[in-house]
């Protein structure tokens, strides 16, 4: 289901009552339930947040009755009526009332809904703590177990990020044994909400000095709230949706209940939206009882917005915005990043609406004068998204759907109602928006996005026009200006076993420049290829960058080359400058290097070897082969020449990525791309996900892969953000790396995340601010991105991609969870999807081979341009050589690849489905299915299955677990083996090809005993 708001024509007319206040709500019913009495609250909010305000306390035995819109508090002691209460889906609620419930008498368990996970409640649960109260939460966050007890008092300090957790410690401060001090570090935000909390504290009899600055709170110790009677004054909050509606279409509505006199609005936290909208124009004339609004049209005037003051008006004023004659400015919008979702992030959907938005430095600008279309967007379940949004469409040319659709009422559950009543239509149904198709007539499955059109510029929407735009400057411009513009950030956190280094973007720009100089030196050119054998470490990402400086090629080797991987791929790099570890993971580079270098393969183009020398230095071979050079010393000999660097500097289509990937050829193919293709990748799935310059990115695959590469380094030099290195694979230390750096992003292949989910179910601590982790390589299994999804609390993303093409197809943030784990996502924009068998283009479900049509597409094979002319088709599709579906919606899953395909009997058996059929079996930790030789059958299938610790699991079981599935017999695999580990690549990807030859070994080891039937 979905909310469907059209287009709305002719003037918007009627009346509209504003609803109570859910800021004073909250704490009328909090304070009169600690005041031992009775206390009557009138015009009580009817939202679904106040709803779980009443439903906890009343667990903490509160006696609330609700008589029509007054709330009648009998409080007291907290006496719990049962050992679990919940906050519901409600921020407000807990934070509010969890330190106050270690009053109860008895020990309590505060918990809530699955989204808690992703919210912050650590530094608030240290300050309660350091009041005295014991409270338990794994990785501190709920459930919460509460021991009973007084706090002692005493002294905190908190992060003034939000105001609940200040509010929440005031609130609990009066009950202490001695005198307590709250103290508040860094930015204060949402001032007048913990104003608003002081002002109705002493409302109910409780005593607190407050500092001049608002620093500083000092509470005497026990304190006796006392009844009082309240009458909660109109929800300006929620008028302001109503407001912004009349402002972009002509109207004539009365607003009854909303003051008019500033004196009359000083205590609510948002009266300065008022203020705002009376900025940008809005007339709004007092009459008895209210407020009008009427005109017949409007010029909206942008506006400079400090969102410390109105956090929670950002939605609703940045759909407003976008209508707006200029460029409205959103100023210190980083804790609006912690309220339901992202709402930074989510308001970024306007571009799909053909708006224009920018992130930068904690703003947020929203360009307006555009026009809007309709589009399908996502709430992400946040009540102001949806409203906002839905405001904001209703001016929009055609239809938008918006997922969540009852999400309005959390906190106004009279909104759709107010909205159809003054001539908006909308309403909750499944009935799609219509689209517009494609003009090109080949059958295809377009990429399921809004306003598709013939157009370059339509079919690629407005995500893929600005990653266009992007990828017009090469992406050493992008570094320039962070380090210009954040000299002293971090750009590389380099976290080894022992040892951890940082290169702020100054110490990275200037060590490039060096390294450039150096190579620029030896014969490096534009077009020039520069091999490095490294794991991941900042070396790495330095050496990379000065390649790029002069315009030449980066070949990033994996480290787990040995000779015969070396000769072959170096050799046909034609890297005059090779760049190793003088030592890793036990191997001595440069001896292997010289060894390769006196042999009969030796690259014959290679003049000199870069050794990064290891803790106890760098011994240098001797060799007439080749020149040989310290890293440590060039780089601290070299002074940056900067004519020499500007000649060579690059634009958008310079060679920019030379990487080796094998294929149905078994032998090396060199892949390679430009600046501008690499750029627009990563710019695509900026966009298709909200990264922004608040992200951080953790890199465990290697930087020598296109994983690490391109959605690791390349990424983090588009976004100005820390990319944070691991060089070996070791699940704990990558929770410590990104608890550390405050990680928000990963992407890597699924035995990454199987790990990290194994270490957390352990016992570790959860990375509090991770949020996407995008798998690639195969399908995540769907059990395991559930249980990653509710342990980790993170969107676990599927994805499909290759070397040559970047990703393709990507989940979207408001997909379903089925959605998201049941397949490979949808293709990205400007990016199209097919499938084929025999040359001809099947109808959508069919399954085949996929093909892809991008921007994003490799240049070519280096040197090999029969095999560049053999992946395309003659159209100028690329053949990916994956067995795919793609469904009528865009939905791509991939079945495996071709050469994966288990031919039983006639019978094609579908690998994907039994390997997921397999995960959800408790005893099986991991599993893959391939094919086996059969003289009768020409194949059948065998599964390979690593058991969990404690576990069993054999043929009787899977038949069993199969059949309950419901899955056709002749897809059983007829044979399970188990074992210790699945042999993988470096990335993570499993090797089939072993497992098939290992098969093939088990059978003819089994000859002429009888299959079991």
């Amino acid at each position: 289901m979905r909310l469907i708001v059209e287009r709305t024509s002719g003037t918007l007319k009627g009346d509209l009552t504003v609803p109570g206040s859910k800021y004073h709500s909250h704490r009328a019913l909090i304070l009169a339930s600690l005041a031992p009495g009775t206390s009557r609250i009138t015009n009580l909010s009817d939202s679904r947040q106040i709803d779980y305000t009443v439903n906890l306390l009343r667990g903490l035995g509160t006696d609330i009755r609700i008589e029509g819109s007054t709330a009648v508090v009998t409080g007291g002691p907290y006496r719990p009526v049962r050992d679990k209460v919940t906050a519901g889906a409600c921020g407000t609620t807990l934070y509010l009332a969890l330190g106050l419930t270690a009053l109860s008498d008895a020990p309590v368990t505060v918990v809530g809904q699955k989204y808690f996970q992703r919210r912050p409640i650590a530094p608030m649960l240290r300050s309660l703590r350091d009041l005295g109260l014991t409270l338990e939460a794994t990785a501190d966050r709920p459930p919460i177990r509460v021991t009973p007890g007084r706090p002692r008092g005493g002294r905190t300090r908190i992060d003034g990020t939000l105001s609940q957790w200040i509010s929440g410690l005031l609130l609990t401060a009066p009950f202490a044994e001695v005198p307590t001090v709250i103290e508040i570090d860094g930015r204060l935000n949402e001032r007048s909400y913990i104003e608003l909390t002081v002002s109705m504290m002493r409302d109910y009899g409780l005593r607190i000095a407050v500092s001049e600055d608002w620093r500083t709170f000092e509470i005497p110790p026990g304190q006796q709230a006392r009844p009082f009677d309240y009458t909660v004054p109109p929800d300006l909050g929620s008028a302001a949706f109503g407001l912004a509606a009349t402002a972009i279409h002509p109207s004539d509505v009365l607003f009854r209940g909303l003051p008019s006199a500033t004196a009359d609005r000083l205590d609510h936290p948002e009266a300065h939206i008022l203020d705002i909208l009376h900025s940008m124009g809005l007339p709004m004339e007092p009459e008895p009882g209210g407020v009008r609004v009427r005109h017949d049209g409007l010029r909206l005037d942008p506006v400079s917005i400090n969102c410390r003051e109105v956090p929670d008006m950002l939605p609703v004023l940045a759909g407003l915005a976008g209508y707006a004659h200029g460029a409205t400015v959103f100023n210190d919008v980083e804790h609006v990043r912690l309220k339901e979702c992202d709402r930074v992030t989510a308001m970024c959907q306007l571009e799909k609406m053909g708006g224009r938005v920018e992130m930068t430095d904690g703003r947020l600008v929203v360009h307006g004068g555009r026009p809007l279309t309709g589009a399908d967007l996502s709430s992400y379940n946040d009540h102001r998204v949806l409203m906002a949004l839905a405001v904001a469409a209703s001016r929009a040319e055609g239809g938008t759907t918006l997922t969540y659709p009852s999400a309005y009422r959390t906190s106004y559950p009279g909104f759709l109602e107010d909205m159809v009543c003054i001539g908006i239509p909308m309403e909750v149904g499944a009935r799609p928006v219509p689209r517009r198709r494609p003009a090109e007539a080949a059958p295809m499955i377009p990429a399921p996005r809004a306003g598709s059109a013939s157009t370059l510029e339509d079919r690629r929407g407005a995500m893929a026009v600005q990653a266009a735009r992007d990828a017009e400057r090469p992406i050493t411009d992008w570094v320039l200006q962070w380090a210009e513009r954040y000299p002293d950030q971090p750009a590389v956190i380099d976290v080894r076993e022992h040892q951890r280094f940082e290169l702020t973007w100054r110490e990275l720009w200037d060590q490039a420049d060096r390294l450039a100089t150096f190579l620029a030196g030896r014969g490096v050119r534009r077009g020039s290829t520069v091999a490095c054998q490294l794991p991941n470490w900042l070396e790495f990402v330095t050496l990379s960058l000065a390649t790029l400086r002069l315009g030449a090629v980066c070949c990033p080797l994996m480290p787990i080359f040995r000779e015969r991987e070396m000769a072959q791929t170096l050799g046909r790099s034609g890297a005059s400058i090779l760049v190793v570890p003088a030592e890793f993971r036990g191997r001595d580079y440069p001896r292997e290097i010289a060894a390769l270098l006196a042999g009969p393969a030796r690259p014959s183009a290679l003049t000199d070897v870069v050794v990064v020398p290891s803790a106890s230095g760098a011994e240098l071979p001797h060799s007439t082969e080749v020149r040989w050079h310290n890293y440590a010393e060039l780089i601290e000999r070299t002074a940056p020449d900067p004519d020499l660097l500007a000649r060579g500097a690059p634009d958008a289509d310079s060679f920019a990525q030379l990487l080796f990937t094998s294929g149905t050829t078994g032998e090396p193919k060199g892949v390679l791309h430009r600046h501008r293709s690499l750029t627009l990748a990563a710019g695509l799935q900026r966009r298709h996900l909200g990264l922004t310059e608040k992200d951080r990115l953790y890199v465990p695959s290697p930087l020598a892969h296109q994983t690490g590469f391109l959605y690791g380094m390349w990424l983090s030099f588009l976004l100005g953000v820390p990319q944070v290195l691991q060089d070996v694979w070791d699940p704990r230390r990558g929770l410590s790396a990104m608890r550390d750096a405050g990680a928000t992003f990963v992407q890597a292949a699924t035995p990454f995340l199987d790990d990290l989910l194994r270490e957390v179910e352990g016992g570790e601590r959860v990375p509090e601010r991770l949020r996407i982790f995008v798998v690639t390589g195969a399908a995540v299994p769907r059990d395991l991105a559930r249980r990653a999804t509710d342990t980790l609390g993170v969107m676990v993303s599927g994805a499909w991609g290759t070397t040559e093409t970047c990703l393709g197809a990507l989940a979207t943030p408001d997909d379903t969870q089925e959605e998201m784990w049941g397949t490979d996502g949808v293709a990205l924009p400007g990016i199209q999807l097919r499938v084929t068998r025999d040359s001809t283009v099947l109808p959508p479900g069919e399954e085949g081979e996929l093909e892809v049509l991008s921007p994003t597409f490799f240049a070519e094979y280096r040197e090999r341009p029969e095999l560049t002319a053999a992946a395309f088709t003659a159209d100028g599709w690329y053949r990916t050589g994956d067995l795919a579906t793609v469904s009528a919606a865009g939905r791509l899953r991939i079945a495996g690849r071709l050469t994966d395909v288990i031919n039983r009997g006639g019978e094609k058996v579908p690998v994907a489905e039994v390997e997921q059929l397999l995960h959800e079996h408790p005893a099986v930790r991991t599993a893959t299915v391939v094919a086996m030789p059969d003289q009768r059958l020409g194949e059948r299938a065998c599964a390979f299955v690593v058991v969990r610790d404690g576990q069993r699991f054999d043929l009787a079981l899977m038949r069993a677990h199969l059949a309950g599935r419901g899955m056709a017999r002749p897809y059983w695999p007829e044979r399970v083996e188990i074992v210790d580990a699945l042999p993988t690549t470096i990335t993570g990807k499993i090797r089939k090809t072993e497992l098939r030859a290992r098969a093939a070994e088990l059978v003819r080891e089994h000859a002429g005993q009888e299959v079991p039937q």
